[in-house]
Protein backbone atom coordinates (compact mmCIF):
# COMPACT_ATOMS: atom_id res chain seq x y z
CA UNK A 1 0.00 0.00 0.00
CA UNK A 2 1.53 3.24 -0.88
CA UNK A 3 0.78 6.51 1.59
CA UNK A 4 2.09 9.87 0.13
CA UNK A 5 2.28 11.64 3.53
CA UNK A 6 1.49 15.37 3.86
CA UNK A 7 2.89 17.87 6.55
CA UNK A 8 1.03 21.15 7.21
CA UNK A 9 2.99 23.68 9.14
CA UNK A 10 0.18 24.52 11.77
CA UNK A 11 -3.15 24.14 12.12
CA UNK A 12 -4.68 27.75 11.00
CA UNK A 13 -4.23 30.28 8.40
CA UNK A 14 -2.15 33.72 10.40
CA UNK A 15 -4.66 36.09 9.12
CA UNK A 16 -6.48 38.81 10.93
CA UNK A 17 -9.23 38.85 8.36
CA UNK A 18 -11.25 35.85 9.86
CA UNK A 19 -13.53 35.28 6.66
CA UNK A 20 -10.55 34.81 4.52
CA UNK A 21 -9.03 32.70 6.70
CA UNK A 22 -12.15 30.34 7.19
CA UNK A 23 -12.36 30.49 3.19
CA UNK A 24 -9.12 29.53 2.11
CA UNK A 25 -8.23 27.35 4.74
CA UNK A 26 -11.54 25.25 3.33
CA UNK A 27 -9.86 25.38 -0.34
CA UNK A 28 -6.97 23.45 1.05
CA UNK A 29 -8.79 20.98 2.84
CA UNK A 30 -10.41 20.47 -0.16
CA UNK A 31 -7.38 20.08 -1.98
CA UNK A 32 -5.47 17.63 0.41
CA UNK A 33 -9.14 15.49 0.31
CA UNK A 34 -8.92 15.31 -3.22
CA UNK A 35 -5.05 14.12 -2.86
CA UNK A 36 -6.29 11.63 -0.38
CA UNK A 37 -8.71 10.45 -2.51
CA UNK A 38 -5.85 9.82 -5.77
CA UNK A 39 -3.97 7.72 -3.39
CA UNK A 40 -6.40 5.77 -2.44
CA UNK A 41 -7.47 5.89 -6.26
CA UNK A 42 -3.94 4.73 -6.77
CA UNK A 43 -3.47 1.90 -4.18
CA UNK A 44 -7.32 0.69 -5.56
CA UNK A 45 -5.78 0.47 -8.91
CA UNK A 46 -2.70 -1.23 -7.86
CA UNK A 47 -4.23 -4.04 -6.23
CA UNK A 48 -6.98 -4.68 -9.38
CA UNK A 49 -4.22 -4.76 -11.59
CA UNK A 50 -2.44 -7.58 -9.34
CA UNK A 51 -5.51 -9.50 -8.75
CA UNK A 52 -5.66 -12.58 -10.46
CA UNK A 53 -8.95 -13.02 -12.21
CA UNK A 54 -11.33 -15.62 -10.53
CA UNK A 55 -12.06 -17.98 -13.95
CA UNK A 56 -7.81 -18.11 -14.21
CA UNK A 57 -7.56 -20.45 -11.52
CA UNK A 58 -7.40 -24.00 -13.98
CA UNK A 59 -8.42 -26.16 -11.08
CA UNK A 60 -11.47 -24.11 -10.60
CA UNK A 61 -12.70 -25.29 -14.66
CA UNK A 62 -13.11 -28.76 -13.51
CA UNK A 63 -15.61 -27.44 -10.93
CA UNK A 64 -17.29 -24.93 -13.02
CA UNK A 65 -18.22 -28.09 -15.39
CA UNK A 66 -19.61 -30.43 -12.72
CA UNK A 67 -21.64 -27.80 -11.09
CA UNK A 68 -22.77 -26.96 -14.51
CA UNK A 69 -23.84 -30.42 -15.04
CA UNK A 70 -25.56 -30.84 -11.62
CA UNK A 71 -27.85 -28.05 -12.61
CA UNK A 72 -27.98 -29.23 -15.85
CA UNK A 73 -29.53 -32.46 -14.79
CA UNK A 74 -31.74 -31.17 -12.03
CA UNK A 75 -33.31 -28.80 -15.16
CA UNK A 76 -33.87 -32.33 -17.30
CA UNK A 77 -35.73 -33.88 -14.69
CA UNK A 78 -37.80 -30.47 -14.11
CA UNK A 79 -38.32 -30.57 -18.10
CA UNK A 80 -39.50 -34.60 -17.99
CA UNK A 81 -36.54 -36.03 -19.34
CA UNK A 82 -37.56 -34.36 -23.24
CA UNK A 83 -34.58 -33.87 -25.74
CA UNK A 84 -36.37 -31.93 -28.63
CA UNK A 85 -34.12 -28.76 -30.24
CA UNK A 86 -35.96 -26.35 -28.14
CA UNK A 87 -36.27 -27.81 -25.10
CA UNK A 88 -32.30 -28.23 -25.03
CA UNK A 89 -32.16 -24.60 -25.92
CA UNK A 90 -34.10 -23.59 -23.27
CA UNK A 91 -32.09 -25.99 -20.88
CA UNK A 92 -28.65 -24.86 -21.79
CA UNK A 93 -30.16 -21.53 -21.10
CA UNK A 94 -31.70 -22.01 -17.93
CA UNK A 95 -28.95 -23.65 -16.80
CA UNK A 96 -26.19 -20.96 -17.35
CA UNK A 97 -28.92 -18.40 -15.74
CA UNK A 98 -28.99 -20.62 -12.51
CA UNK A 99 -25.02 -21.17 -12.10
CA UNK A 100 -24.49 -17.59 -12.56
CA UNK A 101 -27.08 -16.30 -10.27
CA UNK A 102 -25.59 -19.01 -7.91
CA UNK A 103 -21.93 -17.67 -8.50
CA UNK A 104 -22.84 -14.49 -7.39
CA UNK A 105 -24.77 -15.40 -4.38
CA UNK A 106 -21.96 -16.58 -3.31
CA UNK A 107 -19.86 -14.15 -3.77
CA UNK A 108 -18.18 -14.05 -7.38
CA UNK A 109 -17.92 -11.47 -9.35
CA UNK A 110 -18.90 -11.55 -13.06
CA UNK A 111 -15.85 -10.90 -15.46
CA UNK A 112 -17.19 -8.13 -16.84
CA UNK A 113 -16.77 -6.50 -12.91
CA UNK A 114 -13.35 -8.33 -12.57
CA UNK A 115 -12.12 -6.52 -16.18
CA UNK A 116 -13.59 -3.22 -15.43
CA UNK A 117 -12.23 -2.37 -11.91
CA UNK A 118 -8.66 -1.51 -13.01
CA UNK A 119 -10.71 1.08 -15.45
CA UNK A 120 -12.81 2.38 -12.99
CA UNK A 121 -10.02 3.25 -10.12
CA UNK A 122 -8.27 4.76 -13.01
CA UNK A 123 -10.91 7.00 -13.88
CA UNK A 124 -11.50 7.67 -10.22
CA UNK A 125 -7.82 8.94 -10.10
CA UNK A 126 -7.92 10.89 -13.06
CA UNK A 127 -11.09 12.58 -11.45
CA UNK A 128 -9.59 13.28 -8.26
CA UNK A 129 -6.26 14.99 -9.88
CA UNK A 130 -8.57 17.04 -11.81
CA UNK A 131 -10.50 18.05 -9.10
CA UNK A 132 -7.56 18.95 -7.12
CA UNK A 133 -6.63 21.16 -10.55
CA UNK A 134 -9.61 22.94 -10.23
CA UNK A 135 -9.70 23.42 -6.15
CA UNK A 136 -6.03 24.50 -7.05
CA UNK A 137 -6.82 27.07 -10.03
CA UNK A 138 -9.50 28.64 -8.05
CA UNK A 139 -7.53 29.36 -5.00
CA UNK A 140 -5.01 31.10 -7.53
CA UNK A 141 -7.35 33.67 -8.17
CA UNK A 142 -8.30 34.44 -4.64
CA UNK A 143 -7.03 37.50 -3.08
CA UNK A 144 -3.98 37.65 -0.76
CA UNK A 145 -2.87 34.57 -2.35
CA UNK A 146 1.33 33.72 -2.23
CA UNK A 147 2.80 34.70 -5.60
CA UNK A 148 4.06 31.66 -5.79
CA UNK A 149 0.12 29.47 -5.38
CA UNK A 150 -0.06 30.81 -9.51
CA UNK A 151 3.63 28.95 -10.63
CA UNK A 152 2.43 25.77 -8.52
CA UNK A 153 -0.83 25.63 -10.75
CA UNK A 154 1.16 26.14 -13.36
CA UNK A 155 3.47 22.97 -12.60
CA UNK A 156 0.59 21.05 -12.17
CA UNK A 157 -0.12 21.48 -15.88
CA UNK A 158 3.53 20.34 -16.66
CA UNK A 159 2.91 17.59 -14.86
CA UNK A 160 0.05 16.04 -16.36
CA UNK A 161 -0.32 17.70 -19.51
CA UNK A 162 -2.80 15.51 -21.17
CA UNK A 163 -5.12 15.74 -17.71
CA UNK A 164 -7.63 18.00 -19.19
CA UNK A 165 -8.01 16.29 -22.31
CA UNK A 166 -8.26 13.00 -21.44
CA UNK A 167 -10.92 13.89 -18.37
CA UNK A 168 -13.19 15.50 -20.85
CA UNK A 169 -12.74 12.40 -22.80
CA UNK A 170 -13.76 10.84 -19.96
CA UNK A 171 -17.08 12.55 -19.24
CA UNK A 172 -17.69 12.61 -22.98
CA UNK A 173 -17.67 9.23 -24.39
CA UNK A 174 -20.62 9.63 -26.34
CA UNK A 175 -19.17 12.29 -28.89
CA UNK A 176 -15.80 10.44 -28.99
CA UNK A 177 -17.42 7.33 -29.48
CA UNK A 178 -18.79 9.10 -32.97
CA UNK A 179 -15.72 10.15 -33.59
CA UNK A 180 -16.47 13.97 -32.62
CA UNK A 181 -14.58 16.29 -30.76
CA UNK A 182 -15.71 19.24 -27.81
CA UNK A 183 -18.04 21.77 -27.83
CA UNK A 184 -22.11 22.35 -28.59
CA UNK A 185 -21.35 21.46 -32.07
CA UNK A 186 -18.98 19.30 -31.94
CA UNK A 187 -16.54 18.32 -34.76
CA UNK A 188 -15.58 15.49 -36.55
CA UNK A 189 -11.97 14.71 -35.27
CA UNK A 190 -8.99 14.93 -37.01
CA UNK A 191 -7.17 11.72 -35.76
CA UNK A 192 -3.67 11.83 -35.13
CA UNK A 193 -0.66 9.80 -35.23
CA UNK A 194 -0.02 7.19 -32.27
CA UNK A 195 3.03 5.51 -31.57
CA UNK A 196 3.35 3.36 -28.46
CA UNK A 197 3.52 -0.25 -26.86
CA UNK A 198 -0.06 -0.40 -27.72
CA UNK A 199 -0.74 1.04 -31.29
CA UNK A 200 0.98 2.02 -33.69
CA UNK A 201 -0.70 4.55 -36.61
CA UNK A 202 1.90 6.56 -38.09
CA UNK A 203 -0.75 8.15 -40.31
CA UNK A 204 -3.61 8.16 -37.30
CA UNK A 205 -7.03 7.43 -38.44
CA UNK A 206 -7.25 4.86 -35.27
CA UNK A 207 -9.79 6.01 -32.17
CA UNK A 208 -8.65 4.93 -28.74
CA UNK A 209 -10.98 5.14 -25.66
CA UNK A 210 -11.20 4.16 -22.42
CA UNK A 211 -7.32 2.57 -22.71
CA UNK A 212 -4.73 0.74 -20.44
CA UNK A 213 -1.50 0.93 -21.03
CA UNK A 214 0.07 -0.36 -18.43
CA UNK A 215 0.07 1.86 -15.91
CA UNK A 216 -1.46 4.73 -17.94
CA UNK A 217 -5.20 5.59 -18.61
CA UNK A 218 -5.46 7.45 -21.78
CA UNK A 219 -7.96 8.43 -24.68
CA UNK A 220 -7.91 9.60 -27.88
CA UNK A 221 -8.61 13.60 -27.09
CA UNK A 222 -10.83 16.26 -28.44
CA UNK A 223 -8.29 17.65 -30.71
CA UNK A 224 -7.85 14.42 -32.10
CA UNK A 225 -4.03 13.38 -30.35
CA UNK A 226 -3.62 10.74 -28.01
CA UNK A 227 -3.18 11.37 -24.42
CA UNK A 228 -2.39 10.03 -20.83
CA UNK A 229 -2.44 10.21 -17.40
CA UNK A 230 0.13 7.87 -15.66
CA UNK A 231 -2.44 6.57 -12.44
CA UNK A 232 1.61 5.78 -10.71
CA UNK A 233 3.61 6.63 -7.58
CA UNK A 234 5.43 8.87 -9.70
CA UNK A 235 2.27 10.63 -10.36
CA UNK A 236 1.38 11.47 -7.04
CA UNK A 237 4.86 12.22 -5.38
CA UNK A 238 4.58 14.95 -8.67
CA UNK A 239 1.05 16.33 -6.36
CA UNK A 240 2.91 15.47 -2.94
CA UNK A 241 5.94 18.13 -4.30
CA UNK A 242 3.21 20.48 -5.17
CA UNK A 243 0.96 20.40 -1.96
CA UNK A 244 3.99 20.36 0.14
CA UNK A 245 5.13 23.88 -1.50
CA UNK A 246 1.55 25.01 -1.58
CA UNK A 247 1.46 24.46 2.13
CA UNK A 248 4.53 25.94 3.30
CA UNK A 249 3.48 29.24 1.17
CA UNK A 250 1.16 30.81 3.98
CA UNK A 251 1.87 31.50 7.04
CA UNK A 252 0.61 29.33 9.72
CA UNK A 253 -0.25 29.42 13.77
CA UNK A 254 -0.56 26.38 16.23
CA UNK A 255 0.90 22.80 16.14
CA UNK A 256 1.65 21.31 12.85
CA UNK A 257 -0.52 18.57 11.41
CA UNK A 258 0.19 15.29 9.83
CA UNK A 259 -1.62 13.19 7.21
CA UNK A 260 -3.49 10.93 6.16
CA UNK A 261 -4.82 9.45 10.02
CA UNK A 262 -3.75 6.05 11.29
Amino acid sequence: MYVFEIITPGTWLESEDRDWSWKIGNLLQSLKSQYFEANLALNLFTEARSARPSFADRDNWNEVAQRRSEIRQEIDQEYGGLSGRAQCDDIHFETEVRFKREKWANGFQPREFEHNLPFLYARAFLYAIDSFDKFFGVLSREEGIPEIVAELHAQIGEAFPDLRGVRNTAQHLEDRSRGLGAGRNPQPLDLKPVENNMVSAPNGGVLILNSLNGSKYGSTMADGHYGEVDVSPESMERLQKILEQLLDAFDWHGPKQHGPSA
